[in-house]
C-alpha cells in the first residue's frame, strides 16, 4: 500500500468543504497545508496549534502521529498504525462519503486489539486519547492518527440556530457559517473584530463564542437591542451600540471585519451603504482582512471549489470567493479579501 503522507491529517466536516478549507489555513497558519484527493482530508507539514480545532466550524478533528493511504483491507491497515501502551484510550471509526465495504466495528476492534496487547488501557466512556479513523469513500482513502477536535457527529449547531434567538429575522446568518466568516477573517491575530452592520447579532456571537474581543454596530436601534438580547442569550457578551458604519471610527486595533449586509427591496440603497461604510474603513484601516457575504440570484451548487468573483468592489482587494446555496430563487457568495486605501 502506498502510503500518501506520514504526519498530521486535518478532517473538514461535509456541509461546505471549500469554507472549511479556508477556515483551516486561516486557523493553522504555521503548517503547510495541502489537498488530497479526498474533498474532506487534507494534510499537514508542520506544527501547529491544533486545538483550534476546537473553535472551528468545519473541522472535524485534526489527526496527529497518523497518516492517509489508500484503503486496501484491515491488515494492511493495521500494519501502517504505530502502536505502544497508550493510558485511558479508545478507538472510533466513522465514514466520509459513501462507504467502503468494511465494518467499522470491525476496525475498532482490530485496531483496539493491537493497543490491548502493548498494555494499554481502554475509556470507551470518557478517553483522554482517541484513535480516530476516517474511512472516506470519495477517494477510497483511510486516514488515521490521535484526535485533537471534537470528532465527527453534531456539534450543537442546530440548538444554536438563529430561530431560536429571542430575538430574528429571517435573513439571519446560519450560525456555522457566521463562525467559519469569522474565523477566515480573524484567523490567529489578536485585535478587535467587527460587524458593522451587525443585524440581529449572529456574527457578533459567533467571534465572542470564540473568545475573540467583538463590537458590532447597526444603524437600527431595534436591531441594537435586538443583538444585545441575542447575546445574553447565547452566553457570552460584546460590545453592541447603535452607529452609522459609513462614519464609525473603527478602533485602531481592528484586525478584521465580518458583515452580512443587509438586503431585500431597498437593494441598490443597501449596496450604497456598503460601499460607503468600505471607503470608511479603507480610510481607517488600510490592508484590514476582511469577509463580506453578498446576496446573488445565481445559485451554485459546488461547495468544494472556489467560483470566478468577476463583481468589483470599491476598496476591496478579492483574494477568493464560494458559492453558499440559500434555497431556489436566492444563493449567497462569501468573499474573503481585504480593504485598501484609494489615497
Amino acid at each position: 500500500m502506498a502510503v500518501i503522507h506520514n504526519g498530521t491529517v486535518i478532517s473538514l466536516r461535509g456541509w461546505h468543504p471549500g469554507i472549511s478549507r479556508e477556515e483551516a489555513y486561516a486557523m493553522f497558519p504555521e503548517a503547510d497545508i495541502s489537498r488530497t484527493k479526498s474533498r474532506r482530508l487534507l494534510i499537514a507539514n508542520g506544527e501547529s496549534e491544533w486545538s483550534r480545532s476546537n473553535l472551528m466550524a468545519g473541522c472535524e478533528c485534526v489527526l496527529i502521529d497518523g497518516g492517509i493511504a489508500e484503503w486496501q483491507d484491515i491488515d494492511t491497515l493495521l500494519s501502517q498504525i504505530t502502536t505502544g501502551k497508550m493510558e485511558n484510550m479508545a478507538v472510533e471509526c466513522w465514514r466520509h462519503e459513501g462507504k467502503i465495504d468494511v465494518s467499522t466495528m470491525e476496525i475498532e476492534k482490530s485496531v483496539g486489539g493491537l493497543f490491548h496487547d502493548e498494555g494499554s488501557t481502554f475509556n470507551l466512556e470518557n478517553p483522554k486519547n482517541r484513535m480516530g479513523i476516517i474511512l472516506d469513500a470519495s477517494a477510497n482513502s483511510v486516514a488515521w492518527g490521535w484526535m485533537v477536535g471534537p470528532g465527527p457527529g453534531k456539534q450543537g449547531w442546530s440548538a444554536m440556530r438563529a430561530n431560536n434567538r429571542p430575538f430574528f429575522r429571517p435573513v439571519s446568518l446560519e450560525p456555522r457559517l457566521a463562525r467559519a466568516a469569522v474565523n477566515i477573517a480573524a484567523g490567529t491575530k489578536h485585535g478587535l473584530v467587527v460587524d458593522p452592520m451587525c443585524g440581529t447579532g449572529g456574527i457578533v456571537i459567533e467571534s465572542a463564542l470564540t473568545g475573540r474581543e467583538t463590537i458590532g454596530i447597526d444603524f437600527d436601534p431595534e436591531m441594537v437591542i435586538g443583538s444585545k438580547q441575542n447575546l445574553e442569550w447565547a452566553g457570552v457578551s460584546a460590545d453592541v451600540k447603535r452607529a452609522d458604519a459609513t462614519r464609525f471610527e473603527f478602533p485602531n486595533n481592528t484586525v478584521a471585519v465580518v458583515v452580512d449586509p443587509p438586503y431585500g427591496r431597498n437593494s441598490k440603497g443597501d449596496d450604497l451603504v456598503l460601499v460607503n461604510m468600505l471607503d470608511n474603513l479603507s480610510k481607517q484601516i488600510p490592508n484590514c482582512n476582511l469577509v463580506v457575504i453578498l446576496p446573488t440570484e445565481e445559485k451554485q451548487n459546488n461547495l468544494d471549489e472556489s467560483i470566478d468573483f468577476d463583481i468589483e468592489i470599491p476598496h476591496v482587494k478579492v483574494e477568493i470567493a464560494y458559492a453558499i446555496p440559500v434555497h431556489k430563487s436566492l444563493g449567497r457568495v462569501m468573499v474573503i479579501g481585504s480593504v485598501f486605501s484609494q489615497d
